[in-house]
């Protein structure tokens, strides 16, 4: 992920560093003030892509413009690139100064650096994590992703093949027409050929079948193996959780004067919580009143003072030993309501102080991770429980006896052609023909099989993009992702092409294309859009920018997505609902 970038000179940005973390960052301002300046700095940073005028990047006044990117790879080594940019039209470019954990390193080995790290050609990943140079040509067919994809899955060789394939089959056809002729051959031989050219088609068949049987058991296993380590995690947590909530139980129990059991230990301490309160009130409203008697039995003293040799209340006269007897008397209840009030502040100073530890006891058990809710259980199976490391290896072999199957039937279909060469004089053109019937039959194969392989890996990215594309927008049709970036939809049961989508549904393609291949084809782990929003509807627009503050929030490869937008009220929105995963960036406070 992105780190850091620097800039200096480099359009209104004089000398600037800005830090990017990890999670959304919204890059917010209005328009005009240096959003898209970012991104593009970045871009050229990192890849050295500049749209046609780029020059005029560099600040008014300055010679040149200086743009340094600091990368945290996934292995956690530090790359940073730091580029150049001349001001005049035709000046050099100059190469690119690359740092690997703060040690220099050639500048011709950053391609193979990034494509270590992240997966895939330099070219493709620039595409992918950052807009395109040209805002017309920022849409998913653009992307290179078939030959990604080909790469990536490690079946560009056929790609190749293809290739090498139809150039050899159009050199063929034009020495063809330069000869005409008839030939013949004879019938038993004929026939033996044609029969084995329909053996081996059928081979090709049954062994094309059981590939692809291999190959959905395969998705089944990883998908069962997917569900087990899901439910492992869980139980792993909710082992914690357990373990965590009996050590507090043990040790709540002596103030909750009982036995406590895991499933009680909440609510037992709000009952106990709620009891010490409720006495602790009760305490202090017989204080009070004990401190009012007490105050009543002095006032009594003082008049028993003061009254000299007649009653304070009824004036008649009083001797001496009835006064000794009325101060003793008044001095006895005073001593004991004395006595009361400090036993109950004794008693409220000890629940006050049982109060405290329920109270930490209950904060305790809030600080506790839950577990969640039990993930889906992993779904039973008809075949037998084999690993998908295994299977993959069984369909590998599938795959290799298909393509034997198939290269036995491109041979005997060269027999088959070779066969009907019977005139010695058209050999030549006997010849070409074989050769254009295996030519053909070749690429047929050939492609077939890249096809076959593309539509597989092709399929799990698909069926995410569609799923989100109906969140985004629902009832607008089904959404078909091809292998070589072209994405259609279904409206009244006709295919609908990417050009034909309106500005918001082909922006929303692009974005879900986008960030799922970063996740699932990719170990890319940063993903820049240069204002998406503002292209949307509003509740599309809350609903993409939604999809944007969560989509780091998985466990896929995605850690930091950075979005400049002017649309600041929503983002910040979406920063006080996540504070720790969203941050906003105000590019009007640099510069």
């Amino acid at each position: 992920m992105i780190r850091r970038l620097t800039l200096r000179n480099w359009r209104n940005y004089e000398d600037v560093t800005v830090e990017f973390e990890t999670g959304t960052t919204f890059v917010v301002a209005s328009n005009g003030v240096g959003k898209t300046s970012l991104v593009e700095a970045a871009r050229w940073a990192l890849f050295g892509t500049v749209a046609s005028g780029g020059y005029a990047a560099v600040r008014a006044g300055a010679a040149t413009a200086v743009a340094i990117i600091e990368i945290e790879l996934p292995d956690l080594r530090i790359l940073t690139v730091e580029r150049t940019l001349a001001g005049k039209p035709r000046s050099a470019r100059r190469p690119p100064v690359v740092r690997l954990d703060g040690a220099l390193v050639p500048h011709e080995e950053l391609n193979q650096h990034l494509i270590s790290a992240y997966g895939t050609e330099p070219g493709f990943l620039a595409g992918l994590t950052m807009p395109a140079v040209d805002r017309d040509r920022d849409k998913p067919s653009e992307l290179g992703l078939e030959d990604h994809l080909g790469r990536y899955y490690g079946i560009d060789g056929l790609r190749n093949a293809v290739n090498q394939l139809k150039t050899k089959r159009k050199s063929n056809e034009a020495r063809i027409k330069q000869i005409k002729a008839t030939n013949s051959t004879s019938s038993q031989r004929l026939t033996q050929l044609q029969n084995e050219v329909e053996q081996t088609a059928r081979r090709v068949e049954e062994a094309a079948t059981e590939h692809k049987a291999l190959r959905d058991r395969v998705d089944r296993a990883r998908e069962r193996e997917r569900l087990k380590a899901d439910m492992q995690k869980w139980q792993d947590r909710h082992s914690t959780w357990t373990e965590a909530v009996e050590r507090l139980a043990v040790r709540v129990s002596p103030d909750l004067g009982r036995p406590v059991d895991v499933d009680s230990v909440e609510r037992l301490l709000d009952e106990r919580l709620a009891d010490l309160d409720q006495r602790i009130e009760t305490i202090r409203v017989e204080v009070a009143v004990n401190v009012t008697k007490d105050a009543a039995l002095t006032a009594n003293e003082q008049r028993l003072d003061a009254a000299h040799d007649d009653c304070p209340v009824c004036r008649r006269p009083l001797d001496d030993a009835t006064l000794a007897l009325a101060h003793e008397a008044n001095m006895q209840d005073l001593s004991a309501i004395r006595n009361a009030i400090l036993e109950l502040r004794t008693a409220e100073t000890d629940l006050l102080a049982q109060r405290e530890r329920v109270k930490a006891s209950q904060a305790e058990w809030r600080r506790i991770s839950q577990p969640g809710e039990p993930p889906q259980a992993p779904f039973a199976d008809d075949d037998p429980p084999v690993a998908a490391a295994q299977l993959a290896a069984m369909a590998e072999v599938a795959l290799g006896t298909l393509v034997e199957a198939r290269a036995s039937h491109v041979q005997a279909t060269r027999e088959l052609d070779e066969a009907r060469a019977a005139d010695e004089s058209m050999l030549e053109l006997e010849s070409l023909f074989r050769q254009e019937a295996s030519l053909r039959v070749a690429v047929e194969a050939t492609e077939a099989t890249l096809t076959e392989l593309l539509d597989e890996t092709i399929r799990p990215l698909a069926i995410e993009v569609d799923q989100r594309w109906k969140a985004l927008f629902p009832a607008r049709g089904d959404l078909t992702t091809y292998s070589d970036g072209n994405i259609t939809r279904t409206v009244n049961g006709h295919s609908l092409p990417y050009d034909s989508f309106s500005t918001g549904e082909s922006m929303g393609a692009t974005i879900l294309l986008r960030l799922l291949v970063a996740q699932m084809a990719t170990t890319a782990d940063f993903c820049w859009f240069d204002e998406p929003l503002e292209h949307l509807d509003p509740d599309v627009r809350r609903k993409v920018a939604s999809l944007l503050s969560r989509v780091t929030s998985g466990e896929g490869p995605l850690r930091q997505v950075v979005v400049t937008t002017y649309e600041e009220p929503l983002a910040r929105h979406l920063q006080a609902r996540d504070r720790h995963k969203v941050k906003l960036l105000d590019v009007r406070q640099a510069g």
